[in-house]
C-alpha cells in the first residue's frame, strides 16, 4: 500500500534542500530531517547500493511501514529516508536475513528517535 499522496516528496528543489541538512545515520540507513515548510516523505534505495529489485523493494516497503508507525518521524516536517551502505556483498548481491533484521532495528531506533 502506497503513502497517500499528500505527504510524498516529489518536488526535486525540496528534496534537495532536505538532503542538504545533516542526517541522523546509522549502519545502512541516512535520515535526513527539516522541520520548516510542509510535511512531506521520500525515500531512496539506489540500484547501486541493492542490486536486486526484490531486495530494493522490501527496503522500501520496510521504510514506509516504520515511517507510518511513527509519530516521532511524522512529527518532523520534511524526512527523506535513504539507503547509504552496499548490501548482500557477501551473498552475490542478496539481502541476508541478519541484514534485513538490522535494516528493521535501525529504522525502529530512527523511529524512536534514539
Amino acid at each position: 500500500m502506497s503513502l497517500p499522496r499528500s505527504t510524498r516528496l516529489s518536488d526535486p528543489g525540496v528534496i534537495r534542500k532536505v538532503l542538504a541538512q545533516r542526517p541522523k545515520t546509522t549502519k545502512y540507513i541516512a535520515a535526513h530531517l527539516l522541520g520548516e515548510e510542509g510535511v512531506g516523505f521520500a525515500l531512496t534505495v539506489p540500484k547501486k547500493l541493492a542490486k536486486r529489485a526484490v531486495d530494493r523493494n522490501r527496503i522500501k516497503r520496510l521504510m514506509r511501514e516504520i515511517y507510518r508507525s511513527s509519530p516521532v518521524l511524522t512529527n518532523q516536517q520534511l524526512v527523506v529516508l535513504r539507503l547509504r551502505k552496499k548490501i548482500g556483498d557477501k551473498t552475490k548481491n542478496r539481502l541476508r536475513e541478519s541484514e534485513r533484521k538490522e535494516i528493521r532495528f535501525e529504522l525502529q531506533s530512527l523511529a524512536l528517535g534514539k
